[in-house]
């Protein structure tokens, strides 16, 4: 006896394969705004679909990478804008998601790469890191009574809006933000730090690393 029910994966299938052929439909190049918006709409509804379907890949490659998360998230945007830019180049004969998943899968390629690159993902067990102090004092001075590295040990200790110590790696809620940051300026290596809080040495310096702009733009608004 056949079965005359499909099943979610061939639902969701046609679905999104509607929405890509209402897409092409409307070219991007159309210079008609209603064609414009009617293509918009449909892509829009395509990429909802694909992020509420539960069948994007885990990237289960990458998942003991350091961040993992905002490396998913970014290749996910990726992702999702060449969907939107190549969508004619999508052909019916394979299912959307496997599609959609090869895309993902060579854009998270790319985001890992691309950060190794920056020699974040992984640094030499003897690199000192250091607050970039010229950077935080370019526009604000700090005052003439106290110490540069004394200011910024202060704010960090005092951590007005708690973003320091709620800022922690995954799974070790005991390695936050503001406790590296001490470490850091106590001019420990990586070496020390990641014994003393019981990680990874490239957990803990691309934890650092990664929030470096938001650190710098967090202690300026208290000097």
């Amino acid at each position: 006896m056949t079965n005359d029910f499909p099943g979610r994966d061939d639902v969701l299938n046609q679905e999104l394969q509607q929405l890509i052929e209402q897409a092409k439909r409307y070219p991007a190049e159309s210079e008609n705004p209603g064609d414009r918006a009617e293509r918009r709409i449909a892509l829009n509804n395509l990429i909802n679909n694909i992020r509420s379907s539960g069948r994007l890949s885990k990237q289960i490659k990458w998942l003991e990478l350091p961040n993992y998360e905002d490396y998913y998230n970014e290749a996910l945007q990726h992702t999702f804008i060449q969907i939107c830019q190549k969508v004619e180049q999508y052909n019916p004969q394979y299912p959307v998601m496997v599609w959609v998943n090869q895309i993902f899968k060579r854009r998270f390629s790319d985001v890992v790469k691309k950060e190794r690159k920056k020699g974040i993902t992984m640094l030499p067990k003897n690199h000192k890191p250091i607050l970039s102090l010229d950077e935080i004092n370019r526009d604000l001075p700090v005052t003439k009574d106290i110490s540069s590295e004394q200011q910024i040990k202060e704010i960090i200790e005092s951590d007005p809006e708690n973003f320091l110590s709620n800022e922690y790696v995954k799974g070790n809620p005991q390695a936050t933000l503001q406790t590296i940051l001490l470490l850091v300026l106590e001019g420990r290596q990586w070496q020390e730090i990641s014994e003393e809080l019981a990680i990874p040495i490239s957990t803990a310096s691309s934890f650092y690393q990664r929030r470096m702009q938001k650190i710098i733009g967090y202690l300026k608004k208290y000097i």
